[in-house]
Formats: C-alpha cells, structure tokens, sequence
C-alpha cells in the first residue's frame, strides 16, 4: 500500500512539477507565520503555548485569525495592528515570504528525493530562519534551536546520503559524515573565536591620570552606560558575551559618595570586582563613580553562539559546507557591514551570514565542490 502510495506521488510530481513546491510554499507561509511567534517569544523567555493564540505585542489584544492570514494580513491591515492602530514590523510579513521560498525551493531542488527528506530539509530551513532572525534582532544564539537544527540536518542526510557526500550512498555512512560534519563545524567557530580573542580580543583607551568616570541608567531605563572623558559605553554592546570583560587600572571606586575601592577593578555584565576581592553588584547599585588613569576592554571577538550555529552546518552541509559557510560568511558580513554603514569595533551578529553562505552551499554547494574537484583533477 505504502508503495502504490508512493508510485501514485511519483507520478503526480512527474506530470506536475510544478505542484509540490506550490503545497510546500504555501505550508512555508502558514509556518512562517508560528516562526514569527518563535522570534517573538523564546529570547523573551516566554512560552509558545501559553497564550495559545497570537496577540498584538502593544495593547496585548489577541489577534482573530481573519487579521492573521500568511502574506495577506500585513497588507490588508497596512502594517498596523486592528485593534490599537500600532505599527506591525514588517520583518512579519518578511519571515512568511521567505520561508514560503525556501521551502518551495528545496521542493524544486529537491524533487527526486523521498517527501520525509524533503520535510528534513525544510524543518533545517525553518530553524535556520528562526536562528537568523532572533541573532540579527537581539545578537543572542539560543543553542537549543541549534542542536534540533542539527537532529534535523542528520535526518535529512542519513535518508538522503548524497547530500553531505555525492559519492555517500548509504545511511550506515551519511550518519558519520554528519556527526564529523558537526564536529568540525563547532570546532572550527571555537578555534576561529579563539585565535581572534588571541589577536583583536584586546582594546586599550589611553586616558589622561585621574579621569573620571561614572556608571549610570540609561535615560530610557534598559541599559547601563559606562561615561568616560571621551566616549560613552553601553553595557549591551560591552558584555554581548557573559566572558567579556573590561579593566580600569589606577581606578578609584565611590558608592553614594563613599569611596569603596582602589586600585584595578575590573567590570563583568553583572558585577565589579576590586583588587581586593571585594564584589559590588550591579542590580543593587543605582549610580557609581571614581577616576581610573586607563580602560582595557577585553572581549570575545567572536559570540560562543556561532559555534553552535556552526555545528547545525555540519550536521547537513557536512565539514565542506562549514568550511565555506565560514569563508563565505565572513565575505557576506563583510558586505553587510559596508552597506548598514557599520564601523571597525562595533558589534555584528555573524551568524546571520554563515547561515546565509550555508543555503547556498545546501542549495549549490554540490555542483560547485564538483567543479573544484574536476578542476584539481585536471589542473594535477
């Protein structure tokens, strides 16, 4: 029965090539649609389920499913929300038409493998794009999207074992080229972060003896900011790695006018710490200030993040595909950041990029370590 089933859909993408990626672009929109209340919610720590149902992030109303309709809504309510009026971003609308794509792509790409491997792929997709975006809007990488990203690329090689390997026919091979895939991937990211911490972890400011310096709210409540004679740091973009850390030297410390502190101190996301051990945390201090005579910053220059992301590469693209999602990322961010006009030292999420450079080597990256095969050949 299974057979005949299969035979019967065999024949339909046959007559009709056309047929499964219209259903798989049109399932991509309505799952585009549940992405967006993924994006919405899990960096926010709150639950998929509870509300079960959409709602309106300004007035909090719940959102009827005739002004929630994939690719239609957003225009039909001129991207603002019926209940308040309220502006609905439209990275929404955005999220829909691009999983909608992916999705009708892979089952374009893809037609000749069986439709679980299809569902593989396109539930590798959904997660990148979810990955992407969340990285791109917050810089934060949950490392559990990763690793079912990374189930997700290991289901999809082991049905359809040419994807990591075009020489790879059996699933009894594929599972081991996905796990080295990962493998490399995550080890690769943490090398990379490594020797960049080694080479560019480390920035001196130079200040004039006894500057000084306070730590105060940000006006708008969500942030802290680090002033000093020349310039105003924020607390966000200074520990966007719990590792980061950032040093005064000559440094004097006063809380509510009292002094608490001399010597080195050194700030983390959540606390400063003098010389003589002494801890004061941040959340129980409402303005702190002294004088320091310089500021080393010493920060991760790659998010541990990326290697996660880096290992639900592998998983699917095998170590090849990590390799160039790493290579071609960094031409991408290098691109990206030339056209948002980002400076030298300002923070960049780069995950966004590597998953970028990983659909197009899950899209092509077969045909094109092929041509660099046959061109060693014949070159040698």
């Amino acid at each position: 029965m299974f057979s005949a089933f299969s035979e019967t859909l065999r024949r339909i993408a046959l007559d009709s090539p056309w047929l499964f990626p219209l259903c798989f672009g049109l399932m991509g929109a309505c799952i585009g649609s549940f992405l967006n209340v993924a994006i919405y919610r899990l960096p926010r720590g709150l639950s998929l389920s509870d509300p079960p149902r959409s709602f309106c992030p300004q007035c909090g109303r719940t959102i009827r499913w005739y002004h929630n309709i994939p690719l239609c809504s957003w225009f039909l309510l001129r991207g603002r929300c019926a209940g308040c009026g309220g502006r609905i971003s439209f990275r929404y609308w955005m999220v829909e038409a691009v999983t909608a794509l992916l999705f009708g792509a892979a089952a374009w790409l893809f037609s000749s493998e069986s439709l679980l491997a299809q569902a593989f792929i396109c539930a590798w997709l959904a997660l990148a794009l979810t990955i992407f975006c969340i990285d791109l809007e917050t810089m934060v990488v949950l490392p559990g999207l990763s690793a079912a990203a990374a189930v997700c690329g290991m289901g999809a090689v082991v049905l359809s074992p040419w994807l990591i390997d075009p020489d790879c026919m059996r699933a009894a091979d594929a599972a081991p080229l996905s796990l080295l895939g990962a493998g490399v991937g995550y080890a690769l990211l943490r090398l990379t972060a490594l020797g960049g911490r080694l080479l560019f972890g480390s920035k001196r400011l130079p200040l004039e003896p006894d500057s000084a310096w306070s730590l105060a709210q940000a006006d708008e409540g969500e942030d802290i900011i680090l002033h000093l004679p020349n310039a105003d740091l924020r607390w966000s973009e200074l520990f966007i790695e719990e590792r980061n850390r950032l040093v005064m030297d000559g440094a004097s410390l006063f809380l509510s006018g009292r002094e608490r502190a001399r010597g080195r101190l050194v700030f983390t996301q959540s606390a400063i710490e003098s010389e003589q051990g002494e801890v004061f945390q941040l959340d129980r201090i409402e303005r702190a200030e002294g004088t320091c005579s310089s500021v080393t910053m010493k920060c991760e220059a790659m998010g541990s993040g990326d290697a996660w992301i880096s290992l639900s590469i592998g998983a699917l693209c095998g170590w090849q595909g990590a390799l160039f999602a790493l290579a071609a990322g960094a031409v991408i961010g290098l691109a990206a950041a030339a056209a948002a006009g980002i400076r030298k030292g300002e923070p960049m999420p780069f995950g966004p990029c590597m998953l970028s450079a990983a659909v197009l080597w899950l899209f092509f990256g077969h045909q094109w370590w092929t041509l660099y095969l046959d061109w060693l050949e014949g070159f040698s």
